[in-house]
């Protein structure tokens, strides 16, 4: 139960650390700014500014701002200028002079303008932008919780091996004493109402049956890709689709998939116990069960 509590713990940090922030980083008002200033740098390239299109100084009046708007907006107006472009330009210039008169929008402007538009703007502003569909956001979604699985599972390893020193430790310290003088009896201790026993530099931990798991911290499994959820998943309905298959084709010959015996032969036996296939297996089941045993 400790280990689901961790593993919650630690999505819950992941998700009000980086998920949270980054979609309620910026509201609309400023998206609408961040996508003016895009489209003035592809018209008119790097640096340039709203003031700078208006060829007005970043301190100008509101009176200077509404002159110099009706200078440009006669030049470029469609009624003069038909074409696309120019009719483009046009709307661009009218919503930058709107943001310029409004007292609140020109602050956050300056903001932006003085510290820079962020590179990164919030899950909110690209999904208005892209507007992805139902596939996108599920394969988004996919992915993003894949990665946190990934990052939970590397959390909890370093936990678990921050564990396994912390029984080592203090088995031999209750079995030493607190000078740490080493000895070569076997003794057994316990640490937080768990049984050890300490057989010179070995920790072993005694589970209620009377087994021994020598406790190690290389021996903490270190996940992987094939650890995620994803593929759990994708292997467990695979193997029933299989086994389904096999029990049918076993059927069709007349056979019961129970009865039916795994080895055709002792040897055959014998080569599948010794497969290091089936011995890694074996080690990460014993890692596991001893993992739960420890929690």
């Amino acid at each position: 139960m400790a280990y689901f509590k961790r593993r919650l713990a630690s999505f819950v940090v992941l998700f009000l650390l980086f998920i949270l922030p980054s979609t309620q980083a910026w509201d609309q008002l400023d998206h609408e700014i961040f996508d003016l200033v895009d489209q003035l740098t592809i018209n008119e390239g790097e640096g340039t500014t709203f003031y700078s299109l208006l060829g007005i100084d970043p301190a100008a009046t509101e009176k200077e701002i509404g002159r110099a708007y009706r200078k440009l907006s006669l030049a470029l107006h469609p009624d003069k200028n038909p074409d696309e472009d120019s009719k483009e330009k046009f709307s661009l210039l009218g919503s930058i002079t709107t943001i310029l008169r409004n007292s609140e929008t020109r602050e956050r402007y300056n903001f932006f303008l003085k510290n820079g538009v962020p590179k990164w703007r919030g899950t909110g502003w690209y999904y208005n932008r892209y507007r992805p569909g139902l596939t996108g956001v599920l394969t988004g979604l996919f992915v993003l919780c894949s990665f946190l699985h990934y990052l939970v599972m590397w959390v909890n390893f370093f936990q678990e091996k921050k564990r396994v020193r912390f029984f080592m430790h203090q088995a031999r310290e209750n079995a030493w004493g607190k000078r740490m003088k080493k000895q070569y009896t076997r003794k057994k201790v316990s640490v937080q109402d768990k049984q050890f026993i300490v057989d010179g530099d070995q920790v072993a931990f005694l589970t209620d049956e009377g087994e021994e798991f020598v406790l190690s911290e290389n021996e903490v499994a270190k996940p992987g890709l094939g650890d995620l959820f994803p593929v759990l998943v994708y292997k467990k309905v695979l193997n029933k689709i299989l086994l389904g298959l096999k029990k049918k084709s076993l059927k069709e010959k007349g056979t019961s998939y129970d009865d039916k015996e795994p080895f055709s032969s002792d040897d055959e036996r014998s080569e599948a116990g010794d497969n290091p296939k089936n011995r890694v297996r074996r080690r990460k089941f014993d890692r596991r069960v001893k993992s739960k045993k420890l929690n």
